[in-house]
């Protein structure tokens, strides 16, 4: 008679049960090894990679709010100052408003209805006027600063989570979700909403939306699952398409003071340069030579700060400062014999605050603090790297 074991007559023992466990791991692993090596492989086929230097910096000094500083939930995906002078910070866990001593926080509290909408807080937008919307997993919500109450749309879409927001020069709202892009009037509460549709040309190339915005001529760019649409979002219709060459869960876009258009994606290196002439991606490495091969990081966040640096938060390679003139990187990193280093390598969200300070959003960790310039001293400890010139200095002694 059966078992219930299959072919077995008896259970299998403990040691059987861990190495079945072991060989599913091993498979599991030897998977994820094969996509890692057919992504990067794709993206050589479709496009040219090329490699800027990596430095690392030790000039900056971060400061680390603590755990127990009282934010909702350390993991801040989101962050922006509003015109009060007030920080917020986007968590898996409410909304936590900082006044630079403490944090008060905002979650959904049942029964009331003009509450935070929501639990996890996905998108987080100051419009032109400096109302504060926010996207959460239940609703879109427009902030009350003077009630400090929550107003809930509803969105005429299934399944409509906001991950983006965006406003154009018109005033008009732009929602990103996985249910297409939503144009709201935030006047008047009137929604449009485009999707992918193959028997529609000019539709956009995913419904899978997943951020939006205009660059510095007015264009109008949606970032799709499929790839980078320019928009006419008068006529409704894609004027023309962009594809990538492998899917991505992340992706954003800016066009700098200097008229570049960066484009970020949590694929791969993550980072590359549209030539709006060609049409094509000028795909960018900061991998160093000290890293694996399949060791690559997305990048998650980009920020030009107020004396037009870029700024890009990294999943692994920390934060990453654009040296425009040496065409590399200067890379910030954790350092456990530093304790001025940024906390953790996984950064995700960025913004600048009225005071000049970048703010860094991290995977795990509370979020950091640096001004983006160095102090007048450099420290200098025994066993690191001289600071720039110390040597020569040393030598006309």
């Amino acid at each position: 008679p059966s078992s219930g074991y299959g072919s077995c007559s008896r259970p299998p023992s403990a040691n059987e049960v861990h190495r079945g466990r072991y060989i599913g791991r091993m498979r599991f692993i030897r998977c994820a090894a094969l996509l890692c090596l057919w992504a990067v492989c794709a993206l050589g086929q479709a496009a040219t990679i090329e490699r800027w230097p990596v430095v690392d910096g030790l000039d900056l000094k971060f400061d680390r709010l603590p755990a127990d500083s009282g934010i909702s939930q350390t993991r801040a995906a989101q962050v922006l100052q509003d015109d009060q002078g007030f920080l917020w910070f986007g968590t898996q866990h409410g909304l936590s408003r900082y006044d630079g001593y403490g944090f008060k926080v905002y979650v959904n509290e049942p029964g009331r209805t003009d509450s935070l909408g929501g639990v996890f807080v996905y998108a987080l937008f100051k419009d032109r006027d400096g109302a504060l919307w926010v996207g959460t997993d239940q609703s879109l919500d427009r902030y009350d600063a003077a009630t400090e109450t929550f107003r809930h749309y509803r969105l005429d879409a299934p399944q409509s989570v906001v991950i983006h927001i965006s406003q154009d020069r018109s005033g008009m709202l732009w929602l990103s979700t996985a249910a297409g892009l939503i144009r709201l009037d935030p006047k008047t509460g009137a929604q449009r909403r485009y999707t992918h549709d193959d028997g529609v040309p000019g539709s956009l190339s995913s419904t899978d939306v997943k951020s939006s915005g205009e660059d510095r001529q007015g264009h109008f760019w949606v970032a799709t699952a499929a790839g980078l649409d320019q928009f006419d979002a008068d006529a409704g219709r894609v004027r023309w398409h962009v594809p990538l060459p492998v899917p991505v869960r992340e992706f954003s876009f800016h066009e700098d003071r200097q008229g570049v258009f960066w484009v970020a994606f949590g694929t791969g290196n993550g980072l590359a340069i549209l030539d709006r002439g060609t049409r094509r991606l000028q795909h960018l490495s900061f991998r160093d030579s000290e890293s694996a091969p399949a060791a690559l990081t997305g990048v998650f966040a980009m920020l030009e700060a107020r004396d037009g640096t870029m700024w890009f938060a990294t999943m692994g390679s920390g934060l990453l400062k654009l040296d425009r003139d040496a065409r590399r990187f200067v890379r910030y990193r954790w350092d456990p014999g530093q304790p001025g280093s940024i906390a953790g390598n996984r950064a995700i969200a960025l913004t600048q605050d009225a005071e000049g300070a970048i703010w860094v959003g991290l995977h795990a960790l509370p979020p950091n603090r640096v001004m983006p310039e160095p102090p007048p001293f450099q420290a200098y400890l025994p066993g690191r790297a001289e600071p720039r010139g110390m040597a020569a200095l040393r030598a006309r002694l």
